[in-house]
């Protein structure tokens, strides 16, 4: 069996029931699969999920390719199969109360794997995805209205924070990143009535830990949590290893992507990925610490460090900040070894199509403003917006 064979079963059961609506335009199970099946023609999300499904029809296989979605490295193609995802519906699908009467906002490629495990788990349950096409806060809220959970990763999550609480949302989930301290307290005013998680996970190793997020643990922001039912996790010389039958295909197990951390009272305390440590020196320094503490600060918004080549020390960071603070104010946040070298103001930081901070175009962004401000870049202040 493979996912056209469930969205078959489920047109069969729940032909009439909308299973996406995206914009203006909603089709039920039964639509979608005439979509699917070449009778009629869809643009945007509805066509890439679409054509997903379609590939699956013709290879009459249980496999299927997934890319991963890092921000600094090139994409790697896996292989997944059909029950590696399915087996674990039923756990991450009761955690996040997805179930059949769901209504599942989201917004992003199919090509992230956080978003095309959380369009399947949807279809797995026999529920509904809302979305939109655009890129728009503002039409992401008015669409939030119809639905009663959230998966966005955090930096799309912060752009929905302002304004009113909305109340009719049940559970938001969301990954990939690490949540500011501000950022979940956001949240829990933003979402009152909504359960809120925070999950650990790889597109190798699918779901790891996840923590419930609430007003007594919202400043613990390194403690990913405990893991999922069915999976392992320990920590060996201070990179995390996991044992989970969610697997890809093709992966050892138990198997490491390289991120670091360390086990307290059964919960994951994660130290940052290993291609985010940065060697000053002979001293290690945590991107991910560098950013936490600056995010920590008043006026700042959001903040990311870019490693970057250094002929003396060999390796030196850029940190790339959204809000309104002096450059002395963040420098006696940080220790010496974590004082960037450069700090550059920015109105917005760049996302990928996975919606984490696409630190290539930062790269580029630096770039541009050396090239254009010869060499006084950092007295800028950068709209990302235009630049890219």
């Amino acid at each position: 069996m493979n996912f056209y064979d469930l969205l078959k079963a489920r047109a069969a059961a729940l032909g009439d029931k909308i299973f996406l609506h995206v914009d203006g335009q909603s089709l039920t199970y039964a639509e979608f699969l005439r979509v699917v099946d070449g009778a009629a023609e869809e643009v945007g999300f509805s066509q890439h999920a679409a054509k997903f499904l379609r590939k699956q029809k013709f290879n009459r296989s249980n496999a299927f390719e997934v890319k991963t979605s890092g921000s600094t490295s090139a994409p790697k193609t896996l292989t997944r199969t059909f029950d590696s995802w399915t087996d674990f519906f039923p756990i991450q699908n009761k955690i996040f109360q997805i179930d059949a009467s769901a209504q599942v906002f989201m917004h992003g490629s199919l090509d992230f794997t956080g978003n095309l495990n959380t369009f399947l788990a949807v279809m797995h349950a026999g529920g509904s995805v809302v979305t939109t096409d655009k890129f728009s806060p503002r039409r992401w809220l008015k669409l939030i209205e119809r639905a009663t959970n959230i998966y966005l990763v955090p930096a799309k999550l912060a752009l929905l924070t302002d304004g009113e609480p909305i109340k009719n949302i049940r559970a938001v989930f969301t990954g990939s990143q690490v949540l500011t301290a501000a950022q979940s307290r956001a949240l829990l005013k933003k979402f009152p009535n909504a359960e809120i998680f925070l999950y650990y996970g790889a597109s190798e190793l699918s779901f790891v830990t996840y923590k419930k997020i609430t007003a007594d643990n919202a400043a613990d922001v390194q403690n990913l949590g405990k893991p999922f039912d069915g999976v392992k996790v320990f920590v060996r010389d201070g990179l995390i290893y996991v044992d989970t039958p969610f697997r890809a295909e093709n992966i050892p197990t138990p198997a490491t992507v390289g991120d670091r951390g360390r086990i307290e009272r059964g919960e994951l305390i994660f130290e940052g990925r290993g291609e985010d440590f940065i060697n000053r020196g002979g001293v290690k320094v945590s991107a991910l610490a560098v950013e936490q503490k600056i995010a920590a600060i008043a006026g700042v918004e959001a903040a990311a460090v870019v490693k970057i080549a250094d002929n003396l020390r060999g390796d030196n960071f850029i940190a790339y900040v959204v809000g309104r603070v002096d450059k002395k104010t963040i420098r006696q946040a940080l220790t010496p070894a974590e004082s960037p070298k450069e700090i550059i103001f920015v109105d917005a930081l760049p996302l990928n199509s996975s919606g984490k901070v696409d630190k290539k175009s930062l790269e580029q962004l630096k770039q541009l403003l050396a090239d254009k401000d010869n060499g006084h870049a950092d007295k800028q202040r950068a709209d990302v917006s235009r630049a890219f």
